[in-house]
């Protein structure tokens, strides 16, 4: 990582349009732990990301939010260069970073972010049982995980200094990141 992306990623985090601070106070009022603006080149893309989701998840491709369905890792990429913004959201229960991203992706939208697009955590819980043949019954809450996506969430959260550690035991501090891309 080049010590200018440091140096961008900071600087998006202090923006002075309100719009970046309504959205900052409603993550936090949803119950985010913290909620940055960053610049995409900040998010790290690679290719061995969706061979977790692929290899390591029972999930694949039983979820129309996660591989093969959601972006690929080459399409996000392409995806990121059309954002300049993209608010990253902290907390530490999956289903609640769903929840959240979705409704700051709203918020977004109604502040005139009308390009704003949410990647939640983890694969999507919203329905009992998901018809991966079919086409999603519930759009508008359900969204890809930015590691679906071919983001590698720890090295993003990493190279803006946040905490995020794997996991050694079931008490051990579990850290969640969610990200809603705006123009």
């Amino acid at each position: 990582m080049h010590s200018n992306t440091t140096f961008t990623a900071i600087a998006h985090r202090q923006h002075n349009d309100e719009r970046h601070n309504v959205l900052i106070k409603e993550a936090l009022s949803l119950g985010c732990e913290q909620a940055f603006f960053i610049h995409p080149d900040v998010i790290s893309i690679a290719r061995w990301v969706q061979l977790k989701c692929k290899y390591g998840c029972s999930e694949y491709n039983k979820k129309l939010t996660c591989p093969p369905h959601s972006p690929a890792y080459d399409e996000m990429k392409e995806i990121l260069k059309e954002y300049s913004n993209a608010l990253l959201l902290h907390g530490h229960l999956s289903w609640q970073m769903r929840y959240m991203i979705t409704k700051i992706e709203e918020k977004a939208f109604s502040l005139g972010f009308y390009k704003a697009f949410g990647l939640g955590a983890g694969p999507c819980q919203l329905c009992e049982q998901c018809d991966a043949a079919s086409t999603c019954i519930r759009t508008e809450e359900a969204r890809p995980s930015m590691e679906a996506c071919g983001i590698d969430v720890y090295q993003t959260v990493r190279n803006l200094n946040l905490k995020i550690e794997t996991l050694t035991s079931k008490t051990d501090e579990v850290n969640i990141y969610g990200l809603v891309l705006l123009e």
